[in-house]
């Protein structure tokens, strides 16, 4: 019956969407230049401030809860959760899904396309910053740690050029600035991104840092990556 739920609040909320956005043709991808470090950082410090009072408005409006979760936890395995996710990220995301950077599966992703297609960039900032306010959670309580998986996660692979996970996502996994959480997220969606960037299916990471990192990952890790954070214990520093 929830899931039931979840769909119809999910349809409901793509056909309420109106305007411009939604009067385009179906599937027609934008044309937006990769980023350069310099460029999201320049229209980072151009978005504006986020609200996440009005954020909360605007995920209630929105009925963002239908597949993220009331505060971002994700009631699902088939979306992510992006509660804890550092507010550069989320606009970051939801810049690259209506400019047209991350569009690897169109079949998938139009509803999030279309609903940053409507959203201007103060209605962006002010989402970002109340997901960015909710706690990280953990995802399943596992406490079983793969001693391999660990280390790849803390010391990486020099032999493969793997660099160590935690370099950039932290070591909690709490994420940092464009890099998000990775503690508590969803495994079926995290497999899914890394398996995306490593068929080369999504290229929005600047300088394919992610896609070079995953190129040699094998299933078994991959598996085992996101089985460790979502077992991870939730500390957002």
């Amino acid at each position: 019956m929830l899931k039931r739920t979840l769909i119809s609040a999910c349809t409901a909320a793509f056909i309420g969407l109106s305007g411009a956005a939604l009067a385009g043709g179906h599937g027609e991808k934008p044309e937006a230049n990769p980023w350069t470090n310099f460029a999201l950082q320049n229209t980072l410090n151009k978005m504006p401030a986020g609200n996440a009072a009005n954020g909360k408005e605007l995920s209630d409006q929105w009925m963002c809860a239908a597949c993220h979760g009331e505060t971002g936890k994700s009631p699902s395995r088939n979306y992510a959760s992006i509660n804890g996710m550092p507010k550069e990220y989320t606009i970051k995301m939801m810049l690259d899904y209506r400019d047209g950077r991350r569009w690897e599966n169109y079949k998938q992703a139009n509803i999030m396309v279309k609903l940053a297609q409507s959203m201007n960039d103060q209605e962006i900032a002010d989402l970002a910053a109340f997901y960015a306010e909710q706690p990280l959670t953990n995802w399943t309580d596992s406490t079983d740690v793969d001693p391999k998986i660990d280390r790849l996660v803390r010391k990486g692979d020099v032999n493969r050029m793997i660099t160590p996970c935690a370099s950039c996502h932290g070591v909690h996994g709490e994420g940092h600035g464009v890099v998000p959480s990775l503690a508590g997220q969803v495994p079926e969606y995290f497999v899914r991104t890394m398996k995306a960037y490593q068929d080369g299916q999504r290229h929005n990471d600047v300088n394919q840092g992610m896609s070079q990192f995953t190129h040699d990952l094998t299933d078994e890790e991959i598996q085992g990556l996101a089985d460790y954070y979502a077992a991870m214990p939730a500390v957002k520093e």
